[in-house]
Order: structure tokens, then sequence, then C-alpha cells
């Protein structure tokens, strides 16, 4: 068995346990147990990230095939969800971010699309983990819109019901949500610049398509922005744009690759 593989396995049992755990106290109402936590969350993260470098770094270059990169995407999440955790409750963000992690690492190990190993320049790399990291940031900024979205519609309904009791209050919700499209927003306008900058031709036939739909994201989400700020955009309105700009973002991201690599086998 590989490094990679047992790796892993490892890292998936953790972050399905670390989702149990959270989701027990959630359901009891009982003080979850930070320290307890963030030794599970961090020894996940560390297999995690072992099983991405034995999984993506070789002599040949880096794999950044579709399942590959849904993985490293997991784990700039749980990254970020732990460490903000230490200032800022994120316990709901984290139900669903570590089975994320928990599906993908399997996919990235197991699954082979026949994406081929390339040498990244440092401009490139650096413009590569911008995107990625931007892309993380936007995303759990998604999961938390949708959160917002069911507590919204409890809240209208009259009543909370499940989970939903234990959660924080909506203004407290939509203040973190605000806060990561701000973040993400700063990381994507970054990462394009430097797609300008390093990549000979952002609209080249093969991505042309991905850098139109990633310019009509960051365009959905600095209108929000402005928004929010000017016109006191909240609630339903903050959740349809944040969602719609995370879909053109998904579809840069992911909607050609799945094709090539997976469908079509190219």
């Amino acid at each position: 068995m590989s490094t990679a593989v047992w790796t892993g396995i490892i890292a998936s049992i953790l972050y399905l346990l670390a989702t149990l755990v959270m989701v027990t106290a959630l359901r009891r109402r009982s003080e979850l147990s930070r320290p307890s936590m963030l030794v599970i969350s961090l020894l996940a993260l560390l297999f995690h990230s072992c099983s991405l470098w034995h999984l993506m770094v070789s002599d040949a270059g880096i794999r950044l095939g579709l399942f590959p990169v849904a993985a490293l995407i997991g784990a700039f999440g749980a990254a970020v969800v732990i460490f903000a955790s230490l200032y800022r409750s994120l316990e709901w963000v984290s139900v669903m971010v570590f089975p994320y992690c928990a599906v993908a690492i399997p996919l990235a190990v197991f699954v082979q699309t026949g994406y081929a190993p390339k040498h990244l320049s440092h401009g490139i790399g650096a413009h590569v983990l911008l995107s990625i990291s931007a892309y993380t940031v936007l995303a759990l900024a998604a999961c938390q819109a949708v959160l917002v979205m069911i507590q919204h519609q409890q809240l209208k309904g009259g009543h909370i019901r499940g989970l939903m009791r234990h959660f924080p209050p909506i203004q407290s919700m939509e203040t973190v949500l605000f806060e990561l499209l701000g973040a993400g927003v700063m990381l994507l306008t970054v990462a394009i610049a430097t797609g300008f900058i390093y990549v000979d031709d952002l609209f080249s036939q093969h991505i042309a398509h991905k850098t139109v739909l990633t310019l009509i994201s960051w365009l959905v989400f600095a209108v929000l922005l402005v928004g929010r700020y000017h016109l006191g955009w909240r609630g339903v309105t903050a959740v349809r744009f944040t969602l719609t700009g995370f879909t053109f973002l998904l579809l840069a991201f992911f909607g050609s690759q799945l094709v090539l690599e997976v469908i079509l086998r190219r």
C-alpha cells in the first residue's frame, strides 16, 4: 500500500470522526471540547497533506487533475476552518467541509483520470495556488450562504428546527458570510491579476471559457460587496448573489475538467 493511500485513508477516518463528534455535541447541546477537536482536526489535515504530497508531487512535475485538485481544495478549506476556529466558532461550516474532505481524498487516491504531471514555473505556480485559495474561501462562503438561507427560511416560518437551533443568530452568520466573501474576492482579484501576468494567452482556446466564467464570477461577487456596504444588502439577496457567483466559479474550475478527464478521458 502506497504512502498516499494509507495516509489518505487515515485522514478520511479522522475527518469523519471529527464530524461525528461535532454533530453529536450539537445534537446534545453539550459543550464541544475545543482542544480535542483541534487535535483530531490537525491530525486529519496532517495526514491529508501527506497523502496529497505523495500523490501530486513527483519528478515528472505536479499532478493537477480533477480529483487531486478537489482534494487539495478540501485541504485548504480544512486549514481555513481549523485556524479560523481559534478566534471564531466555525463548527457549523466544519460539518460541511470535513465530510467533503473524507470523500474527496479517496477519489483522488483511487480514481485515475489520466492527467499527466507537468512542471510549473514560479509565476504559474503562484497563480495556481492563489486560484485554489480564492476558490476555497469562496466555497466556504457558499456553504455559509446555504446555512444562512436555511436559517432565514426557518425564521420566516416561525420556528427553528433540528441542528439549526444550535447555530448563532442570523446576524452573526451573515457577518461571517461577508468576511469570507471579502477575503475570497481579494484572493480572486490577485489570482486573476497573476493570470494576466504569467499565463501566455489567458484567452486561448483551451482556457478562454474559464477566464470568462471567472471574470463573471468576480463581477457578481464585487456587485454584492458594493451592494452590501452602500445599499445594505443582506439575507436572501446576499445568498442569491453568493450562490450565483460561486456557480460561475465552479463551472470555471471544474466544468471542463470533468468533461475532458472523466467523461471523454482526454
